[in-house]
């Protein structure tokens, strides 16, 4: 009878699920690191990262092969912080293919351990293309212009919904706005902004 929790740790020491783990624990992180506060991205990266410990404690690991792994993931984080037109994206494609190739390193005379260079070609594919996105994402972001820009009401025509006479409040852009005037203004009267003060609007009757 099979027993399950053999199993289990059977197939949690086999390379290619740790160097999964890994791999996924890592992603997870970013998106933690990228997305804080959602709880979700930092969960995943407790439960794979624990999960790939236990698995390559008990893996021969070579730590230069790990610590490219690691490399990759600060070029690719670095890349999108500070985009360096693709250099540090492929920098950490090159380290991250390299270090998932080399992960593990049998002592001399045991058998040979290695991750599946179809999973590594995967992953590796996968996670470029992540970060790829994740980058143009980011270039987007930093040439689109402000989504709400609240000085951008200025000049814009409105009406009064009170009397505006020192102050009052007025219908502007879709939304009802504490308003002020140097001009006494009376209820359903057109108004233009001047100027924007905080949460107030100083406007003026529409000539």
């Amino acid at each position: 009878m099979t027993n399950l929790p053999d199993v289990l740790w059977s197939l949690l020491t086999d390379p290619n699920v740790a160097y999964l783990l890994l791999i996924i624990g890592m992603w997870a992180s970013v998106l933690a690191f990228l997305t804080p506060g959602t709880g979700l991205p930092e969960a995943g990266a407790v439960v794979f990262l624990g999960l790939a410990v236990v698995s390559l404690t008990h893996l021969p690991v070579n730590v230069a092969g790990l610590a490219l792994i690691g490399l990759s993931v600060a070029l690719f984080v670095l890349e999108l912080k500070v985009p360096a037109h693709g250099a540090f994206l492929l920098g950490g494609a090159i380290a991250f293919g390299v270090g998932s190739l080399f992960l593990f390193q049998p002592a001399e005379g045991e058998a040979p351990i290695e991750v599946s260079r179809w999973l590594v070609a995967g992953t590796s594919l996968a996670t470029i293309g992540f970060f790829g996105f994740a980058l143009t994402k980011v270039i987007q972001s930093q040439k689109a212009p402000p989504a709400h820009n609240p000085d951008a009401v200025v000049g814009a025509i409105g009406e009064a919904r009170t009397s505006v006479d020192g102050s009052g409040s007025v219908y502007v852009g879709g939304e009802l706005w504490s308003a002020r005037a140097d001009e006494s203004i009376q209820r359903g009267e057109k108004v233009v902004v001047v100027q924007r003060e905080g949460l107030t609007l100083k406007v003026a009757r529409k000539k």
